[in-house]
């Protein structure tokens, strides 16, 4: 019996080195997951170059002075409402090109337009911005602009509307231009 005692404790080791995976340490257990690595600041929206120079315009209420619709001037890239390319350029002194598959035209505001221009910032902070261009009616042929930005905190939609208007005689032609911001 004690031979019999012996042998098992001789080979008690060997076992129990068979039934765990052999001898010497223990596997590793392996550590936790790390977290997620934090998700990058997302990337700037398409109009977020657009965004940031309105932001600068001037904050008037209502004015007809044609330097603080200057900020605007740029070309603005953005969709119909049936979803075909459009572009407006807007220069410094307020002429402008308008161009839809609908609506081609390029002017050059008289010195009797009537102009009106609007830059309100609200909490969050949310811009609102208008520029009305209209020449006189009796104009053959007259034209408008409308111009409509919302963008920041609680702009639902943020965009950029460009409504462009000719008027031939009796007959008008309107389009529109818009751009996500």
């Amino acid at each position: 019996m004690r031979h019999t005692l012996l042998t098992t404790a001789a080979l008690l080791p060997l076992l129990l080195a068979a039934c765990t995976g052999g001898g010497g340490a223990p596997a590793p257990t392996p550590g936790p997951t790390p977290n997620p690595t934090p998700n990058p600041a997302p990337n700037p929206g398409p109009g977020s170059a657009i965004t940031t120079r309105l932001a600068a315009c001037p904050q008037v209420m209502n004015s007809s002075d044609p330097a603080a619709s200057a900020c605007l001037a740029g070309t603005y890239s953005g969709k119909t409402l049936a979803n075909a390319p459009c572009t407006v350029t807007i220069r410094a002194d307020g002429s402008y090109d308008f161009d839809t598959p609908t609506l081609k035209y390029t002017h050059t505001p008289s010195a009797s337009a009537i102009r009106i221009f609007t830059h309100q910032v609200n909490v969050g902070p949310t811009h609102m911005l208008i520029w009305l261009l209209s020449d006189s009616s009796s104009a053959n042929p007259a034209y408008e602009m409308d111009f409509k930005a919302q963008f920041g905190t609680y702009a639902q939609p943020p965009q950029l509307t460009l409504e462009g208007t000719q008027r031939i005689g009796n007959a008008q032609t309107s389009a529109s231009c818009v751009l996500p911001l």
